[in-house]
């Protein structure tokens, strides 16, 4: 019987599909294996990946206007409300 491959495509931001295959043996176990390893391979190539567009110093810092700004819409909306007036109706009998 032939070899058998395990792959998995990934399509990147760019548009382009990268496919990542592991050859694996006959049963189960060598299946579980390759399995395995495609899965570390793909974790790698990800790592890589988010590494190289993680900014370079560290955390980027946020203009402390805009930042405050959104703080003080975001604490009106917890401030409590009056509760709505009722208005009286008279009911005929």
């Amino acid at each position: 019987m032939a070899a058998v491959c395990v792959q998995a495509e990934l399509r990147l931001r760019d548009g382009q599909n990268r496919t990542v295959g592991v050859v694996v043996g006959n049963g189960l176990s060598a299946l579980r294996s390759g399995i395995s390893e495609l899965n570390a391979k793909v974790s790698q190539i990800l790592t890589e990946l988010v590494d190289r567009e993680r900014p370079r110093g560290g955390c980027t810092r946020v203009d402390e206007d805009e930042d405050s700004d959104e703080d003080e819409d975001f604490k009106d909306t917890l401030e409590p409300q009056p509760a709505p007036k009722k208005s009286k109706t008279t009911q005929n009998s």
